[in-house]
């Protein structure tokens, strides 16, 4: 079956972040290809769709523009985005020292205070935690960065990636996943308690 992105343009592998494998896409984009996905095919498909219908209900300003791309009757897709210069989000950038050193840093510490304002809205209205650290981060045993909201060279912070931590229904395969996701739930908001005081 004929797939919906063009293969000649995937080019060389970037990196392995929780979900997904990362490839160049073209001159001036990335694809990724979802483990979760590859497990789980349609169900795992439709989670991937309705997570970012809730990202973009929240986070729109911030949430890097994603085209999802399905096949073989929703049961296989990939994502594209385009490629960013960009970092993790450090503790340091959001000091009380690096907002008074600059007016970009203030504005730093502004993004990512409406961000989490965003994020206790959602969790307020849905029930739902979207994950923030990534696996670079919950793995990590003292993280100073959260790994899913990354900062730009102008200073513009953005969400690489918006994953709902819930499964709706729990496949036996999926089971590890769940796991992690309970696990990372409980993690992620202790790490907060490091970066951010609502």
């Amino acid at each position: 079956m004929k797939k919906p992105y063009d293969k000649d343009k995937v080019g060389k592998f970037i990196g392995w972040g929780g979900e997904h494998l990362v490839f160049q896409y073209g001159a001036d984009s990335v694809i990724k290809f979802s483990l979760h996905i590859w497990l789980s095919g349609k169900s795992a498909v439709d989670k991937k769709i309705k997570d970012y219908e809730i990202g973009n209900r929240y986070f729109n300003r911030y949430l890097l523009p994603t085209e999802i791309l399905t096949w073989r009757k929703g049961k296989r897709a990939v994502e594209i985005q385009d490629k960013i210069q960009c970092r993790f989000l450090t503790r340091k950038d959001l000091s009380a020292q690096a907002s008074q050193s600059g007016q970009g840093n203030k504005l730093t510490k502004q993004q990512f205070d409406d961000i989490m304002e965003r994020y206790e809205r959602m969790k307020k209205e849905t029930g739902l935690d979207f994950d923030l650290f990534g696996r670079e981060g919950l793995f990590r045993i003292k993280p100073d960065f959260i790994s899913n909201i990354l900062i730009t060279p102008e200073g513009k912070l953005v969400l690489n990636d918006f994953t709902i931590l819930k499964l709706e229904k729990v496949k036996i395969r999926e089971i590890p996943i769940w796991l992690i996701i309970e696990w990372g739930k409980k993690r992620q908001e202790r790490l907060l308690k490091k970066f951010y005081k609502n």
